[in-house]
């Protein structure tokens, strides 16, 4: 018999890990691939940074970890519960990216690509998720939000967009 699932860690990885994933993951990847292709390893250098640790914020949503999500608030904690072992890995694969060379980017690149995937199998979708900055990917992003709002209101969890992201009603909020 295995334990049962904490709901409300399960509903945070799957949905907010998600928009996490599409909002600071999937763009920063395709940054990264742009400047590595451009011969601009410090631009590599400076995303891979930003988008290991918004992995890392995935990963530690599967583990219960903090769902309140602002990469500029310094109280965040991108490891919270993360194991050490992880974190010490994606650190180390994004740190490599400040030594990249035309003979070891694409070697890195590709490794770094599969620790990307690595994290949205973690958010335990039968497929990748839509390329959010496609032309499809807005009916993507409209289908997690159907999928998940619902259970995130009942449950009283925090709404999947940023309030950045809504326009104020008539009422001003």
């Amino acid at each position: 018999m295995t334990a049962p699932r904490d709901l409300r860690a399960y509903v945070a990885c799957r949905a907010h890990g998600a928009m996490r994933f599409l909002d600071r993951v999937q763009g920063g990847l395709e940054d990264i691939e742009g400047a590595v292709g451009a011969g601009q390893f410090e631009a590599a250098a400076l995303q891979a940074r930003a988008v290991a640790l918004a992995c890392l914020s995935i990963h530690s949503l599967a583990h219960g970890g903090e769902l309140a999500f602002d990469s500029d608030d310094v109280a965040f904690d991108f490891f919270d519960r993360v194991p050490p072992e992880d974190t010490v890995a994606a650190l180390a694969l994004a740190n490599e990216a400040t030594q990249l060379t035309e003979a070891t980017a694409a070697g890195w690149l590709d490794r770094f690509r599969a620790y990307v995937s690595a994290t949205e199998r973690v958010l335990g979708y039968d497929r990748p998720l839509p390329v959010l900055r496609s032309p499809q990917g807005s009916f993507g992003l409209v289908g997690v939000m159907r999928r998940w709002s619902t259970l995130l209101e009942e449950l009283g969890m925090p709404p999947l967009l940023r309030s950045d992201w809504i326009p104020p009603d008539a009422s001003g909020h």
